[in-house]
């Protein structure tokens, strides 16, 4: 039914040239596109990934490349607003832990940032996942980031089988750091007020899908001692679907008078 719903819903946008466009997009995504030998790696959200283009990317309609894609070469918007929260916050020589690595995309921009002196650690719960971090990393030359195959709380939308969920580990056994990034699907609600840390940057990706509304997020970041700015929608280039399921990135700062990690750091 939610498909017949779907294909009146496209033909009234775009009428049958739309829906022929979508169905033709569909089948190089699914079916040939799968087919077609790798020809370098996609740049995604300013890094090299894992994820792979094709040399006919060049040469069919944006509307047919995967999801994650805008341009034949990637997509520089990838996670804009996390990518954008990470460079202006992280300083030289920070630790900072990563809560849903994904292919890890942000784990890698923020090891770039932090640099030799720094370290990135980063919580993913999928294990192809965690391989996928590691191929990102090594493709931009990146060793200062270690990936742990667990789930922080409450597993509530890891990606992948059951059967490749990580350990769950509480929120308090969060490691100090001075800048923590969580994207964990509807966890984030959870993990703010029963972490024990109190980082000097807390960066947030919101999920009302998973009843952790924006609202709700930047009330619990508040609670915690936390001034917080909205960043607007996590994807750019997802602005409906982030609109539809209430997805945007809160920052969350706190100085040294606050009792934040890296004050402690500092006064030790």
């Amino acid at each position: 039914m939610q498909g017949l719903q779907k294909v009146f819903r496209v033909l009234r946008q775009g009428g049958v040239f739309g829906l022929v466009n979508r169905g033709f997009g569909f089948v190089y995504r699914r079916g040939v596109r799968p087919l077609l030998p790798v020809s370098g790696p996609a740049r995604l959200g300013g890094v090299l990934t894992c994820y792979g283009l094709t040399a006919a990317d060049r040469y069919v309609p944006a509307s047919w490349l995967p999801w994650w894609m805008t341009e034949p070469t990637g997509n520089s918007s990838y996670e804009a607003a996390l990518v954008h929260g990470l460079g202006a916050q992280v300083r030289s020589g920070d630790r900072v832990v990563v809560v849903g690595g994904g292919i890890g995309v942000t784990a890698v921009n923020a090891a770039l940032l932090a640099g030799p002196s720094g370290h990135v650690t980063c919580f993913e719960g999928n294990l192809e996942n965690c391989a996928r971090v590691g191929e990102t990393a090594a493709l931009n030359g990146v060793s200062n980031l270690t990936v742990r195959h667990a789930v922080i709380g409450q597993p509530i939308a890891v990606y992948g089988a059951a059967a490749q969920l990580g350990t769950v580990l509480p929120a308090d056994r969060l490691p100090p750091c001075d800048v923590l990034e969580l994207d964990c699907e509807g966890a984030e609600i959870r993990i703010i007020p029963e972490m024990t840390i109190r980082p000097r940057v807390l960066l947030v990706e919101t999920h009302g899908l998973y009843a952790s509304s924006t609202r709700d997020v930047a009330a619990a970041m508040a609670a915690c001692g936390y001034a917080v700015t909205d960043l607007g929608w996590a994807e750019p280039s997802q602005v409906e679907t982030c609109r539809e399921h209430d997805i945007r990135v809160l920052l969350g700062v706190r100085g040294p008078s606050d009792g934040s990690d890296e004050g402690r750091r500092a006064g030790s």
